[in-house]
C-alpha cells in the first residue's frame, strides 16, 4: 500500500527532525519534550511498518506466512504501544516546558547583564 510506505518515510524524516533538535537544544525538559516527539514517529513508524507487511504477502496459509504475520502484529503493538506511552510523556512534558521557558527568559537576561 503506497500510503503506508509514504507515513513510514514520513514518520522517519520527522524521527531524525525530532531528533536533531533534541541534541541541537540547551535545555533540559526540552530535551525530554523533543524525545517524546521523536518516540512518537518511531512509534507510528514501527505500527505502520508492521501494517505494511500484512499486505505485502498473498493470502495462501504457509508456516512462513504465519510467522511473518505473528511478527508484524508484534511490530504493529510494540509500535502502537510505545508511540501512545510517548504522547503521555509529550503532553506531560507539555506542561513543564512553560516553566522551563520562564526560568530560561530570565537566566539569560541575567547573564547579559552582569553585575
Amino acid at each position: 500500500m503506497p500510503i503506508l510506505v509514504f507515513l513510514i518515510i514520513l514518520s522517519g524524516v520527522a524521527y531524525l527532525y525530532f531528533k536533531t533538535k533534541q541534541i541541537r537544544t540547551p535545555r533540559v525538559v526540552e530535551k525530554q519534550w523533543q524525545a517524546s516527539r521523536a518516540g512518537i514517529a518511531l512509534g507510528l513508524g514501527m505500527g505502520f511498518f508492521g501494517l505494511n507487511q500484512f499486505f505485502l504477502f498473498n493470502f495462501e496459509m504457509s508456516s512462513d506466512l504465519i510467522i511473518t504475520y505473528i511478527i508484524a502484529a508484534a511490530f504493529v503493538l510494540v509500535g502502537f504501544i510505545s508511540g501512545w506511552i510517548r504522547w503521555k510523556a509529550y503532553k506531560h512534558f507539555t506542561l513543564l516546558l512553560e516553566k522551563e521557558a520562564v526560568e530560561w527568559d530570565k537566566f539569560k537576561k541575567d547573564q547579559s547583564n552582569p553585575k
